[in-house]
């Protein structure tokens, strides 16, 4: 018994250390009034649940929990969508085609979180920018994207960062489609459309559940694309609960607030990863 559990402690040791010990931290400090210098910082004092009281009757924090849910849900759509559509298309291309499309894809997923956010900043800030200079070729109307439209512009910006995992993810999946399935449903007439959503889809359904789940928790801790291309403005108009919780925890350092802000985050990841297991779960017991 002992033997079969030795090769255990080292993975428990580092979950313990490097993912349990943090939440209970973090925790704790939401139910102090620690602060990032001064006397709160030096002997912080437990306030209960205050922290939280202030966090549910702030206005502050429920927008920005609608604009991180907005922001979530359609980032993982357009990545598992745009991934799934990248990977699916691959199969019928060339190698060559399907090298440089890969490539090109894996590169802006590589691309350090900081290069990317800037990039975006200086392709989409203002009248001089890349994209009014190629609506202006186009004839059409140029506008301030970062001030206009904040939201739509962070969520392309991370749908275009983060397709790539998907793609990978489905190009693997893609793979293990047996052949047979797909000809025996072009023998039954069947066309692109449904063999997608009739035949593939189904059979990777899994896969899809595990992807919409990597995918959720990832795009819950994005904070460096928002913070570089918007820095959660103009005003709060595009601030999520990640860039709040910076907010609160540096910028007015109330470390204890900010980490009743984390654990927040958390348990927004923690309820959208039951219910996508329990959405797919009964999902699959009906197909079965």
């Amino acid at each position: 018994m002992l033997i079969r559990v030795l090769p255990m402690v080292p993975a428990t040791l580092m979950i313990l250390g490097f993912f349990l010990v943090p939440i209970l931290w973090a925790v704790y400090a939401s139910l102090t009034n620690q602060g990032l210098s001064g006397a709160n910082a030096r002997n912080p004092q437990f306030i209960g649940l205050e922290n939280y009281y202030y966090l549910f009757t702030d206005t502050r924090t429920w927008e920005a929990l609608g604009r991180t849910a907005v922001f979530v849900a359609m980032s993982v759509f357009g990545q598992n969508v745009v991934g799934f559509l990248i990977a699916y298309g691959r199969q019928a291309a060339s190698t060559l085609v399907q090298n440089v499309v890969s490539t090109i894809v894996i590169t802006a997923w590589v691309v350090p979180e900081v290069v990317a956010g800037f990039l975006w900043y200086t392709f989409l800030r203002g009248d001089d920018a890349g994209m009014n200079q190629i609506l202006g070729l186009l004839g059409l109307g140029s506008q301030a994207w970062l001030l206009t439209n904040p939201m739509a512009a962070v969520i392309v910006i991370n749908i275009w960062r983060g397709c790539a995992f998907s793609m990978l993810v489905y190009n693997a999946a893609l793979q293990d489609v047996p052949n047979e399935v797909l000809e025996a449903a072009e023998i039954d007439g069947a066309g692109r459309f449904h063999k997608i959503f009739g035949v593939i889809l189904p059979i990777i359904r899994p896969v899809i559940a595990i992807n919409v789940v990597l995918t959720t928790l990832g795009t819950l801790g994005v904070f460096g694309l928002i913070w570089i291309t918007t820095a959660g403005g103009p005003g709060t108009s595009s601030e999520t609960l990640p860039l709040l919780m910076y907010n609160q925890a540096y910028d007015f350092g109330l470390i204890g607030y900010g980490s009743a802000i984390a654990v927040l985050l958390l348990a927004f990841g923690v309820v959208a990863s039951l219910f996508y297991v329990y959405l797919f779960r009964v999902g699959n017991a009906r197909h079965d």
